[in-house]
């Protein structure tokens, strides 16, 4: 995306070192004491009635495990009960990424979400984790977006760098003032925890789950963890865990600027609209991002289309090529003059307008993302990535550096960090498409060498994310989480 990696996201931080974070501050590690501590919080659930087979309710969970007089979360989970008393299994847990996604419609809109297969087997089982949506506490940074989002990510002189290194610091010192001490205990490790709360609330000895996303990053941490507690794990998506905070989004950078130029040649076969005749896409392109960038069509009421939303509004359409017509669209409307389709895909990214933004997921994202992280590091080091990362992604890459400015001067110090590997009693199944732009697949295969018993399932779309679109993998993936049936070390869809 040119300046976040998406967010339905997902992440590209995780356990591994990094050879691009410049600091002698190291993150704290997980101890085994830590599980322990987990296992000593209890809490109960209260259900109550929320609809058709729908049960509401939330559980409680210390901001620190280690020291719970700190103060406690107040996680909403919904559960959408199973089709068959006699055919259930049990519950199957739902993380839809991020980090920042709220969870609790996985479960209310199973019903279109997931096959008749699993509705019948399992309690589908959704929650809001730690800072997240309707918890609460809630993390909370800014009223809007725009006022750090509409920058122009690929500075042209020292006055735009200087706009963006104070952008991304105002960003920051935001966070802080508005969600307090809270941001210190969001980190994966502390949301993964939460997990084995939820699984003993619910009754379970051993549980599933399937996450997307950044949520196979949580699966793989809490699998982690609580390896004895595992049922069944399938991880959609899932990210690199042996990439840092850097290293990761670079990858991702690079995952981007490929499915950019899958579109980009779809459009020389289409002959979308915006292409001069005898030009060809990328020439077209190319003139349309200068002429945003000397001349961004004015919007009433709201920002100008900037060369950071022609950015974020591309990354929006790169999650699938079913979004490609969209995007060719909005190019087109923009060489006229008109940037309102590229503000509204940027503002879809974002959850959509209404004053700013309507929920706390990018808020969550970063706040998240930045805890994450296993170093800290300056903004001088992140600007130093220009080079690398045009290398890399000639056309998006330095959106990135726009995300990682933030967590440049970020205040709470890393979160605990634990290294992958799951030695679960069955497979894990980690699932991976070959046009995935938010975690390329050769990251998803690292995850699958990390976790040590799991096996691999290669979709051939150009998406985000393969279950329930790719018939192939929904099939390996409903016969695995209800019979838990084996198969080859990798499967190609």
């Amino acid at each position: 995306m040119s300046t976040i990696p998406a967010i339905a996201l997902v992440v590209a931080c995780g356990g591994g070192s990094d050879s691009s974070d410049r600091s002698n501050e190291s993150s704290t590690t997980v101890s085994v004491g830590r599980v322990d501590a987990v296992r000593t919080w209890s809490s109960g659930i209260d259900w109550s009635d929320c609809g058709v087979a729908l049960e509401c309710g939330s559980f409680e969970v210390p901001f620190d495990y280690d020291d719970p007089s700190r103060g406690t979360f107040v996680l909403p989970v919904t559960r959408r009960l199973a089709d068959s008393d006699e055919r259930r299994i049990g519950s199957l847990l739902v993380n839809p990424g991020g980090p920042g996604g709220a969870g609790l419609s996985y479960a209310e809109y199973a019903d279109s979400i997931f096959g008749s297969t699993l509705l019948e087997s399992f309690d589908i089982v959704a929650w809001d984790p730690r800072g997240v949506g309707g918890s609460q506490p809630a993390i909370d940074c800014v009223d809007t977006m725009d006022d750090y989002f509409a920058l122009d990510p690929s500075p042209d002189d020292d006055a735009e760098r200087s706009d963006l290194v104070d952008g991304a610091g105002e960003f920051a010192r935001s966070c802080r003032e508005r969600s307090g001490d809270i941001l210190e205990h969001v980190g994966t490790v502390d949301a993964a925890s939460d997990i084995d709360v939820l699984r003993r609330a619910l009754g379970e000895e051993t549980i599933s789950f399937i996450g997307f996303s950044y949520g196979t990053q949580l699966g793989a941490t809490w699998a982690t963890l609580f390896p004895d507690t595992v049922r069944a794990a399938v991880f959609d998506a899932a990210v690199d865990p042996t990439l840092g905070y850097v290293d990761g989004l670079v990858l991702q950078a690079g995952g981007f600027e490929r499915s950019f130029d899958a579109f980009l040649d779809w459009c020389d076969r289409q002959r979308c609209s915006f292409i001069e005749p005898g030009s060809d896409a990328r020439d077209a392109f190319d003139q349309l991002a200068d002429a945003i960038d000397a001349n961004p069509p004015i919007n009433d009421g709201r920002p100008a289309t900037t060369e950071g939303i022609l950015s974020i509004g591309i990354s929006q359409s790169l999650y699938g090529d079913y979004a490609w017509p969209r995007l060719a669209d909005a190019l087109d409307a923009a060489k006229a003059g008109d940037g309102a389709g590229l503000l509204d895909l940027y503002d879809a990214y974002f959850g959509g307008y209404d004053d700013g933004h309507r929920s706390n997921m990018l808020d969550a994202y970063f706040v998240i993302t930045c805890a994450d992280r296993r170093l800290s590091f300056e903004p001088d080091d992140i600007l130093a990535q220009a080079d690398r990362l045009e290398t890399v992604a000639p056309r998006l890459g330095m959106g990135w550096i726009q995300e990682m400015l933030i967590c440049s001067q970020w205040t709470a110090p890393p979160s605990r960090t634990i290294t992958v590997s799951a030695p679960t009693a069955t497979r894990i199944v980690v699932v991976g498409s070959v046009g995935d732009a938010a975690t390329p697949l050769a990251g998803t295969r690292n995850m699958v060498k990390a976790l040590g018993n799991a096996r691999l399932i290669v979709s051939p779309l150009e998406q985000h994310t393969t279950y329930g679109s790719d018939g192939c993998v929904t099939v390996a993936v409903e016969e695995y989480l209800v019979e838990l049936i084996d198969g080859p070390d990798e499967l190609e869809c």
